[in-house]
């Protein structure tokens, strides 16, 4: 079983489309009309596009897509690294 670990076990045969949900809990710093500012455990590439979750005023789920402009280290409470992400809200946001 020489390999067993490294060797390839999959390859798409074409392009795919995906979606994939990873759920992350974020501490909103700071917030205007284009531009959200949040404290992540998990860092994110510039351009990366997403969605956040966000509990409105009167409790309702609204989802905001979101676009990375940056993504630099922060101090979080606690021994595991942070990270400050600045988002730009791409379009409209959506209630659920």
């Amino acid at each position: 079983m020489t390999d067993r670990r490294k060797a390839q076990r999959f390859t798409l045969s074409c392009p795919a489309t995906a979606h994939v949900d990873v759920v992350n809990d974020v501490i909103i710093e700071r917030t205007d009309a284009e531009t959200l500012t949040v404290l992540s455990a998990h860092a994110s590439v510039e351009g990366e596009e997403f969605a956040l979750q966000i509990r409105g005023a009167q409790g309702q789920m609204v989802t905001v897509p979101v676009r990375t402009i940056c993504s630099r280290p922060a101090a979080l409470s606690g021994p595991a690294p942070g990270y400050r992400l600045e988002l730009r809200v791409i379009d409209g946001v959506e209630s659920q």
